[in-house]
């Protein structure tokens, strides 16, 4: 029998949150809607085992519990944990329900904490799977393959003891000189939401469903799984719109802007546990106190029941706003900000509370929320994970697998004169190049260390493995920025490539971490790693490849033999002297532990590229921005010295084979518009194709768009085979925001496919 009402998993979780709620203090609710601690500064390892530190049990009992504790597992250089002082995956769960049993025991009502990680491409802990950085899952245009691997870091996730993935998915790369530029799926809107909604429905499955609150439901109705964990989508929103590319910075964008671009993203949220609020503004209005943004558009709007968590620090910046942080707090809990991340603010709740700055009802909401998630992730009924060593085998088997998957069907192909897929004939090649022999380029920021196994799985090591029957060489060339000391690498790269028959140049930049450098309060990077020029806080001006790259290949050029140019980047750079160098361009991204073994394969024709950009491609920064959905305003689109039009448009990358589409067609269905089209693959090899459907409208009294992508979908073609292909779009397909800021749905719009088009005349 329940002690409690709250105790009672037969209850609504609406009818438990409510007794509880209403038997806590001021003091024990301030607690629930703080996440103030560093998650590796609670433990120390002490021979076989942990022992919990003063910092975390004193909070535990100046809060009488704890809302949520981040980062217990995050490994990384500004955390300064790694294998020497670090929980490996394996011992994971123990440490999990040791601080679990702690936080409870010291609660007054035995709540338990929700424990938060992050997992922009995998899980930032030791052991764990690194994937491919958003840049690059976005050019797979599969949203079926991310749903597959955001179940498989769930069940990873889970055996851990971990409650909430903190997921990179909301922000556009509308600017590539910023540093985050990777953490994006690219600059379209509608490819960000099908990968968002792909994202929640693999990390929490139904938990939250369309139409339906949660609250009315109990526990034991929903029936969560194990394997089901709450994800917390970042960030929210319109952070990659900062001017100038520059991280954390202002976004003047206006009200019909925002609605047209951002609405699809802010519906993609509706089932998730939680969004993150975003470091930067809105025309003028801090994120992380904007009650239109987070209680009108967000839970009103798009109906949207989970939680609101601070970016890090993002509370205190709100000084810059605000005369004190009592007065900061009280705004940020009324605009709906409902958990803490590392901030001060949030602890100045209570004396805010008392001196009537803040009021207590908006606290209540907060923490509503917040224990509503503790009822519907089962924490209360199941606060401790068991022991998970039977599964972690098959767990990392499958995720292995569907990472090189996703690695795979990133890769870009953007020029091939033929050269390849490549032979493996006995022939000497030549691996040169600054990314070319290190784990750490290809994974991205955000990443953990890597075990000396996982280090191995280099492209170069790859490559080796791959082609058996051929002498594969390796020189550094040069590093990715260092311009000191250079020439003696220039020269032993170009004296091998002299005895060599093809030259694989590994180009591009790096995200990689050192723990020499200097970070922020929350993380991001202050000290310029001489060879880190992407990532968090890592902004550039010029969009150049790094240090001495460009020379490297222009000397390799002139000794006039095949080479292939591998770009690993979480951004664009400048391509038009290197393609002009190579008989072959492959984008690889940051392509994740995986990649090295996915472009091997690739280059020898094992696997068929199907990468297509997500990203309008510039040819440097000075023409920048070139994202294709801009607004058709009767201007001059080129410069008086450059062209006005990208290098490779949204939606490019080659294949080994060739398709054509044909046959389009469109009619009225009821409200809908169907559309249908046959695609065929021309080729002699199978082929994976990805078909995007883009839509013009017309009229309503302001300027409409060049076009705006709506659907899309990828297909498995054998040789010849001809598919036909039928997409449905809603009248919300075919709207926008009017003279008046109110939806408008058009009367008149061109849908295109390919190479093909058809207007229509809509009867809405």
């Amino acid at each position: 029998m329940s002690k409690y009402p709250y105790q009672n998993p037969e209850l609504s979780i609406r009818q438990r949150v409510e007794d509880l709620l209403g038997r806590m203090n001021v003091q024990e609710k301030v607690g629930q809607v703080n996440q103030h601690l560093y998650g590796w500064e609670c433990y120390k390892k002490e021979g076989d085992g942990i022992v919990l530190t003063e910092t975390f049990t004193e909070h535990v009992a100046w809060g009488g519990g704890i809302g949520a504790l981040y980062g217990l597992f995050r490994s990384d250089p500004w955390s300064k944990v790694d294998y020497s002082n670090g929980i490996k995956a394996v011992d994971s769960w123990k440490v999990t329900n040791q601080i679990q049993a702690y936080i409870i025991k010291n609660s007054r009502w035995g709540i338990p904490a929700l424990i938060a990680e992050e997992c922009p491409h995998g899980h930032q802990g030791l052991d764990s799977i690194s994937y491919p950085t958003n840049i690059g899952r976005g050019s797979t245009f599969n949203p079926e393959l991310i749903q597959q691997t955001s179940e498989l870091m769930a069940q990873e996730l889970a055996a851990k003891g971990v409650h909430l993935a903190l997921v990179s998915t909301l922000d556009l790369m509308k600017d590539p000189r910023w540093g985050r530029s990777e953490e994006c799926f690219g600059e379209d809107p509608i490819v960000g939401a099908k990968m968002t909604e792909a994202i929640v429905k693999g990390f929490q499955g139904n938990l939250i469903e369309d139409q339906t609150d949660f609250l009315d439901a109990s526990v034991l109705e929903i029936n969560k799984s194990s394997q089901q964990i709450g994800v917390i989508l970042k960030h929210c929103i319109a952070q990659g719109e900062a001017q100038g590319g520059h991280n954390s910075g202002t976004v003047p964008i206006g009200t019909r802007e925002f609605a047209d671009v951002y609405t699809p993203l802010l519906h993609s949220t509706r089932n998730a546990v939680g969004v993150m609020a975003a470091y930067n503004d809105i025309d003028g209005v801090p994120c992380h106190s904007n009650r239109v943004l987070f209680e009108e558009k967000l839970r009103n709007e798009q109906g949207f029941q989970g939680i609101v968590m601070a970016d890090g620090i993002a509370l205190d910046r709100l000084q810059d706003v605000y005369e004190s942080q009592t007065e900061a707090a009280a705004d940020a809990l009324a605009a709906g900000v409902d958990l803490s991340l590392w901030d001060e603010t949030y602890t100045k709740i209570e004396a805010g509370v008392t001196s009537g700055i803040i009021d207590e009802e908006d606290l209540n909401n907060s923490v509503r929320r917040v224990l509503a998630i503790k009822f519907l992730l089962g924490l209360f009924e199941q606060p401790f994970v068991e022991d998970p060593s039977k599964k972690w085998a098959t767990l990392f088997t499958e995720s292995k697998k569907l990472n090189k998957a996703v690695a795979k069907e990133s890769l870009t192909l953007l020029k091939n004169t033929g050269i390849l897929p490549l032979s493996d004939n006995g022939k000497k090649i030549a691996v040169i190049g600054p990314n070319a022999h290190n784990i750490y380029h290809l994974l991205g920021d955000y990443s953990a260390p890597q075990s000396e196994k996982q280090q191995e799985k280099t492209i170069f090591n790859e490559l080796k493995q791959q082609f058996v029957h051929s002498e594969v060489v390796y020189a550094e060339g040069c590093e990715i920025r260092n311009e000191t000391k250079q020439q003696e690498k220039m020269a032993k790269a170009i004296e091998l490539a002299q005895e060599s028959d093809i030259i694989i140049v590994v180009l591009g930049g790096s995200s990689a971490r050192n723990f020499d450098m200097e970070f922020l309060r929350n993380g991001a990077v202050t000290s310029k790693g001489i060879n880190m020029d992407s990532g968090e806080n890592v902004d550039v001006a010029s969009l150049s490849l790094g240090g001495k790259q460009e020379e490297l290949l222009t000397k390799l050029a002139r000794l006039k033999k095949p080479i292939i140019t591998l770009l690993v980047q979480g951004r664009p750079y400048d391509l038009t002297r290197v393609e002009s160098l190579s008989d072959a361009v492959l984008l690889a991204w940051f392509p994740g532990q995986e990649g090295g073994k996915a472009i091997a394969q690739t280059l020898i024709g094992e696997n068929n590229p199907n990468g297509r950009l997500s990203i309008s491609y510039p040819r440097n920064s000075q023409q920048l921005p070139v994202y294709y959905y801009q607004r058709e305003a009767s201007k001059q689109e080129n410069y008086y010295d450059l062209s006005g039009r990208p290098l490779h448009e949204f939606g490019e990358g080659l294949s080994y084979t060739t398709f054509t589409y044909e046959d389009l067609q469109t009619k009225m269905n009821i409200d809908n518009l169907e559309v249908s089209v046959k695609v065929k693959n021309t080729g002699s090899v199978a082929g994976k194709v990805s078909s995007l459907v883009f839509v013009k409208l017309y009229g309503g009294a302001v300027i409409q768009r060049k076009k705006l992508l709506k659907a899309f979908r990828k297909d498995l073609l054998e040789p010849n085979e001809t598919l036909e292909l039928t997409f449905t779009l809603t009248p919300n397909d075919l709207r926008y925001m009017n003279v008046d800021n109110r939806w408008h749905f058009a009367k008149k719009a061109k849908i295109m496919i390919g190479d093909l088009s058809s207007e229509i005349h809509c009867d809405w």
